[in-house]
């Protein structure tokens, strides 16, 4: 008995990124991260009918690209939602 192979249906990518949504537009999508120790980087992505998304896009929400470089700048594969962004608190009367 063979197992499925669901890598078929993954979008192929060459590297990742992972952070915060800090831009989102229907084409693009800008992600910030900052490591201990170094400067904050920002990377902007460009979506296309390709991309693969996993969860809903909303500004703040952590996410990781999987993505390839084109003559065209960084094109987005696989786009996972990991952390949906903190609900603002609740207003005290």
């Amino acid at each position: 008995m063979s197992k499925p192979n669901s890598a078929k249906n993954d979008p192929k990518y060459d590297e990742t990124f992972s952070g915060s949504i800090i831009e989102l537009s229907t084409w693009k999508v800008g992600v910030s991260r900052s490591i201990l120790g170094k400067k904050p980087e920002k990377r902007t992505f460009t979506i296309t009918t390709d991309t693969r998304i996993e969860g809903k896009l909303r500004l703040h929400a952590k996410v990781t690209i999987g993505f390839v470089v084109s003559d065209d700048g960084d094109v987005a594969r696989l786009i996972v939602v990991r952390q949906k962004p903190p609900d603002k608190p609740a207003e005290k009367k």
